[in-house]
């Protein structure tokens, strides 16, 4: 149960309103996107064990995603901190809570991403709304199927550099509010809900206490074997 239940962990994931504020530009705040499946993977899998919603901290560039499954018994979570010029990836299976850091030099993805390939985009000039935002629509495919195409939404008006660095979606310039994944053979399909303007504190991307710290190979080994 607990496998299926964290096919999740390769979502990167990636990216914000509030009726007192301006929506456009903000600084920080919180993005939820809902996960939905297609229906040959709900036929195989009880929907109660796959996650279903992903969330983005944000605050002066620095970005915490979360996804949890089994009632946040199984999450994991990125860390990007273009301030430190790192990210970490924390894993947490039940009691067991584990983290890696990378520096952004050293020429490595988190590990959540290590095994995803890279995405290429398809540009176009076709604007449209979502979540009143201005954006801007493309396709996307993965790397090593360019025939099966997707559809990808972003926007420039929420106030984040370079939000996509370190993740499949680098070539994205701007905040994804509509994306899709797959995961070996899972298809993932994200679509932001809200975007809140909401104070987050910059202790929110330091690591908890309680995790410990091991190399890249133990947490991207973990990883890949909860995606079985």
């Amino acid at each position: 149960m607990i496998k299926k239940a964290s096919v999740f962990l390769c979502v990167v994931v990636l990216v914000t309103s509030c009726s007192r504020f301006s929506k456009k530009n903000i600084k920080q705040g919180v993005i939820t996107y809902d996960i939905t499946y297609d229906s040959v993977l709900l036929k195989q899998t009880d929907a109660r064990l796959l996650p279903s919603e992903l969330t983005v901290k944000f605050n002066n560039n620095c970005t915490l995603n979360t996804i949890d499954a089994l009632s946040g018994a199984v999450s994991i979570s990125i860390i990007n901190n273009p301030l430190k010029q790192q990210f970490s990836t924390l894993l947490k299976v039940f009691n067991k809570k584990l983290y890696h850091t990378e520096n952004f030099s050293d020429g490595k993805y988190p590990a959540l991403y290590s095994r995803i390939p890279q995405v290429r985009i398809i540009e176009s000039s076709e604007s449209c709304k979502f979540l009143n935002y201005n954006c801007i629509k493309a396709m996307g495919y993965f790397a090593n199927t360019p025939d099966v195409h997707f559809e990808i939404v972003y926007t420039k008006e929420i106030d984040i550099q370079n939000p996509n660095i370190n993740t499949p979606f680098e070539m994205v310039d701007g905040v994804l509010l509509k994306f899709h994944l797959r995961i070996n053979s899972m298809e993932m399909f994200l679509s932001a809900r809200s975007v809140e303007h909401k104070k987050v504190p910059m202790s929110t991307f330091d690591i908890p206490d309680g995790y410990a710290a091991v190399d890249f190979k133990t947490i991207t080994d973990l990883i890949y074997m909860l995606q079985q």
